[in-house]
């Protein structure tokens, strides 16, 4: 490796991001409702029934249901449960599951609505304002994954994606690497050939190869939530039909971290020759300079969320018991600002050619307009014994849509991404139900369940070939056959709750939210070519990682009316 040894805090270029795509688009769009510990427990199907500080942020004509005033705060533990298989993309079977867990305390809901009576016996008898904070979605995922290879290694995908550009013109992740000792050039001066320090060369000096048992782990993390704060104001018309508008602004933080280390299982199988702009060799004639032992390379990713949106709905009571509601969100307008930064570091037998190097923060700011969300529901409520609600949600993610904030600025590949958007975005479609049983006025027993479909597409190109939002080639590019994948987002929960003759009510819930299996894959630039020393072309492959995410969320809800 033509390298010199490099000071532990070597700060490098940072020239390119990741984040902008129809996933991370989805990502921020998309709602995993939460609320007060009942909206909840009820599935959130809580379009039709309203009269909770957790059904605002689904139907603003919730809030006018009730004649009273309230406040609740909806404090929570979430559990969260990460399941990854190492696999390979050239090898169908995945390993054993390999579970990592992470708690956190949250804050799902906080609120207040005031209610005015007008003194009339019809009309508007109850105009409402109020102010709520429900959490939206949350992004906790941490999981750890473990594998062996001999065939290819992180660095080695470095290496062949650096080929051909000279080491002051490599991107922010590449540069980062080689000042950490990662990757070097080999070959005459200038070559522009470069080689991964746990790699090794052939006589040829063609075919580059893992000389031994590599152990790898990869650590893929995210965290952080989206929340709405929305100020609403309600009209109830003689008890017998409700409307509102909310005013909503979402706002949060999605921080990412992906972390990949590999170790050789005998660094005697892994030499590596350090030779100095000369071509003079570091260590003894004859012998290697040292031996690789591990190295560690990071991504992290910060994103502050901000926007704002409107809404508007009813809910309407034909007879007694019966309940219709209907809600209608317009795309949110956000905001998004990133943050993001390289790490490496390697280790080697001989210290002193120990190598570390962080990147300079890239920054970048740019919008996301959201999709629209419509909600219908219908609730059947028995008296003071107990109600049944269903609700219904469809959200058209294909009108995702990102904007530079210089109408001007970088317009074609904006395009390109928003045509990505349109092609391999559809229609999600949501249900949710909720049963209330009441055994006494005081207590009450709740159950609720929701899907969600995935609102992703894939398609097939001229030859054949499946092709995904991740794979697709850019405009130009004919595609035909365009189907969902079969992928869901389940929940149900349980819930208690308890209402005091009193001012003071209290509702506690757990709910299980399970997620649809991931597929990631940790190389930066996924398989790589490579030719053997016959001449012969070598695909290397990399790491294919599935993930299976679990939350389950307890929450407990303290209110009062005044």
């Amino acid at each position: 490796m033509k390298r010199y040894i490099v000071s532990i805090a070597f700060v490098c270029l940072a020239l390119n991001a990741w984040a902008q795509d129809t996933y991370y688009a989805e990502l921020m769009s998309r709602n995993n409702y939460y609320g007060t510990a009942r909206s909840v427990a009820l599935g959130n199907a809580m379009t039709a029934l309203g009269g909770d500080l957790g059904s605002i942020g689904i139907n603003p004509a919730g809030s006018a249901v009730n004649s009273f005033c309230q406040f609740t705060v909806t404090p929570g533990l979430l559990f969260q449960t990460t399941g990854a298989q190492w696999g390979d993309d050239n090898d169908p079977g995945f390993g054993q599951i390999n579970n990592t867990t992470h708690t956190k305390f949250n804050l799902p809901n906080m609120g207040v609505t005031l209610a005015f009576e007008t003194g009339r016996d019809v009309g508007v008898k109850t105009v409402t304002i109020g102010v709520v904070a429900n959490n939206s979605n949350t992004f906790l995922n941490y999981s750890t994954a473990r594998g062996v290879s001999n065939y290819h290694s992180f660095l080695g995908n470095l290496a062949a994606a650096a080929a051909g550009t000279s080491y002051k013109n490599l991107n922010t992740d590449l540069y980062t690497a080689y000042c950490a000792n990662q990757i070097g050039e080999y070959g005459p001066e200038g070559s522009n050939i470069y080689s991964g320090a746990n790699q090794m060369i052939d006589k040829s000096e063609r075919y580059h190869y893992v000389p031994g048992d590599l152990d790898q782990t990869s650590y893929y993390n995210t965290y952080g939530s989206k929340t709405d704060l929305v100020f609403n104001l309600g009209y109830n018309v003689s008890d017998k039909f409700y409307f509102g508008f909310n005013l909503g602004f979402p706002f949060g933080q999605y921080r990412r971290e992906d972390i990949f280390i590999e170790a050789a299982q005998s660094p005697v199988s892994f030499p590596v020759n350090f030779v100095d702009d000369n071509g003079n060799h570091l260590g003894k004639e004859g012998e290697p300079t040292t031996y690789y032992k591990s190295s560690q390379n990071g991504y992290y990713l910060n994103t502050d969320i901000g926007g704002i949106y409107g809404k508007t709905g009813f809910i309407w009571l034909p007879f007694a018991g019966l309940r219709i509601g209907a809600a209608i969100q317009t795309p949110a307008l956000l905001n998004l600002k990133e943050e993001w930064w390289y790490t490496a570091k390697t280790n080697y037998e001989d210290n002193k050619y120990d190598g570390s190097a962080i990147s300079e923060a890239g920054e970048y700011e740019y919008r996301l307009r959201t999709p629209y969300v419509v909600d219908a529901g219908i609730a059947y409520t028995f008296g003071g014994f107990g109600l049944v609600s269903v609700d219904y949600e469809l959200t058209d993610y294909s009108v995702m849509k990102f904007q530079g904030l210089d109408s001007y600025e970088d317009r074609e590949f904006w395009n390109t991404k928003n045509e990505c958007n349109k092609l391999f975005c559809g229609v999600s479609h949501s249900v949710r139900a909720g049963l209330e049983v009441k055994p006494s006025p005081a207590f009450a027993i709740r159950a609720g369940y929701s899907l969600i479909t995935d609102p992703e597409k894939f398609a097939y190109d001229t030859k054949g070939n499946k092709v995904t939002a991740e794979t697709w080639e850019g405009l130009h590019q004919l595609l035909s056959g365009f189907e969902y994948f079969n992928n869901t987002t389940q929940a149900y929960s349980l819930g208690l709750g308890y209402s005091s003759s009193g001012s003071f009510f209290a509702d506690a819930t757990v709910r299980l939210t399970s997620y649809p299996t991931a597929y990631y894959s940790p190389y930066y630039y996924g398989g790589y070519d490579m030719y053997d020393k016959d001449g012969r072309h070598v695909y290397m492959g990399q790491p294919l990682i599935t993930l299976n995410r679990r939350i389950v969320d307890v929450l407990v809800t303290f209110g009062w009316r005044f």
